[in-house]
């Protein structure tokens, strides 16, 4: 028996997952000459704050899984973006912006922005109302999440 017809329109899986890769790809448009994708961009400035998380911490953070983010901190530290010092253990190591990577994400920044305003002007007056309700889905997911363990 074939599914619905509306199961794909409806489905918040479905429609989350297409609107997320969609975003991607224009952010990824806008941070392509700088060499960058949108995963690196948001790693760079978590990295930035300077608070000083697990790889783990890390990737939930940026959303992406703890595999890909080492293979994207690779990336920046190949390109002199980050840098680590220390090592395994309690202290673990710590991860820092380099002057190249602070000049980046502030070269990157305008088209960034720009990037974050081009979707809110295709949203007209609901750009606000689309993050809250990106955040009340996001809070929802991880309730059904935690009381299904």
């Amino acid at each position: 028996m074939p599914p619905p017809d509306d199961m794909l329109w409806f489905c918040f899986g479905h429609r989350s997952r297409k609107a997320a890769r969609a975003v991607t790809r224009a952010f990824n448009l806008r941070l392509k000459p700088f060499g960058l994708n949108i995963s690196q961009y948001v790693l760079l400035g978590v990295i930035a704050r300077g608070e000083h998380r697990s790889i783990a911490a890390m990737a939930e953070e940026v959303g992406v899984e703890p595999s890909a983010l080492v293979r994207n901190l690779k990336l920046l530290e190949a390109r002199g973006l980050v840098a680590g010092e220390g090592g395994r253990g309690r202290a673990g190591r710590r991860l820092a912006v380099t002057p190249a990577g602070a000049d980046l994400i502030m070269t990157t920044l305008p088209a960034w922005r720009q990037a974050q305003a081009d979707l809110a002007a295709r949203l007209d007056a609901d750009a606000d109302e689309t993050r809250q309700a990106l955040v009340r889905l996001e809070r929802a997911a991880l309730a059904l999440e935690r009381a299904e363990r």
